[in-house]
């Protein structure tokens, strides 16, 4: 038997009495586990099994299936609820993470996923970060815990620091200054303002007492999305039905 710490990022029904769910861990792996009797109203599964819960659990193995054991809650973001909105994006965040990341992952092998997602769940559920902040933190820290982030450090022609305009490769990864035109890529590039590439270096380079400190204008923060989201597609290569819907319920159009 094990004992871990996790939050569940989805479930689904098995059978009539019981369920899966998927369980981000405290070593950044997702876990597949079987509960039993989910369905009954007294199981002491259910609760401690919702969705956006996090908490500790005992698992045990049999042949290649997990079996909950027991469970209990420290916090259930329930309150993400209370929004259409911020319940969308935190279904996006769990189903990013649940296709993104591996089942097994190294020993000690550097990756916290686990406290971005908490520490962004906190921030959704208690509006004191907005949604359209912590939409492309999310996606660009979660491509740079995953080892697939940009190259943010100076424009690959001339090695320019900080040039005022620039034009960011979705495929490539990197930016050139606007002096030097616009990167090798089969796609159009997203033109960005040195803000943008200042909160870029942020997310990417800031420890995680730091990492929700910064701001934004309206204009930079909706190009910095759009690459953000645009990178995410690109480079995890499948498409996403919560990032869909979220879109439907803010009024926004793919990026």
């Amino acid at each position: 038997m094990e004992t871990y710490r996790g939050l569940i990022l989805a479930q689904r029904s098995a059978g009539d009495r019981g369920k899966f769910i998927d369980m981000l861990t405290a070593r950044s792996t997702v876990q597949e586990v079987y509960v039993r009797g989910a369905k009954k109203t007294a199981s002491s599964g259910v609760s401690a099994t919702q969705m956006f819960t996090y908490g500790r659990f005992s698992v045990q193995q049999c042949g290649t299936t997990y079996y909950l054991d027991s469970a209990e809650s420290i916090r259930i973001f329930y309150r993400l609820r209370e929004s259409l909105t911020r319940l969308s994006l935190a279904s996006y965040f769990s189903e990013l993470v649940r296709m993104s990341v591996r089942e097994f992952r190294t020993p000690g092998e550097p990756c916290d996923v686990m406290r971005l997602m908490l520490n962004t769940l906190h921030f959704l559920e208690t509006g004191t970060r907005p949604e359209e902040m912590l939409k492309p933190l999310f996606e660009l820290r979660l491509m740079t815990e995953l080892g697939m982030m940009p190259d943010v450090l100076m424009c690959r022609r001339c090695g320019k620091f900080l040039p005022d305009q620039l034009y960011f490769s979705v495929e490539e990864g990197y930016f050139c200054c606007k002096d030097c035109g616009v990167p090798s890529a089969q796609h159009t590039p997203v033109l960005l303002h040195v803000p943008a590439l200042q909160a870029m270096r942020h997310i990417i380079f800031a420890d995680f007492n730091r990492l929700y400190r910064f701001r934004l204008g309206p204009e930079n923060l909706a190009a910095l999305r759009q690459y953000t989201e645009r990178f995410v597609q690109y480079h995890l290569g499948f498409p996403l039905k919560s990032l869909a819907f979220y879109h439907e319920m803010t009024g926004q159009k793919d990026a």
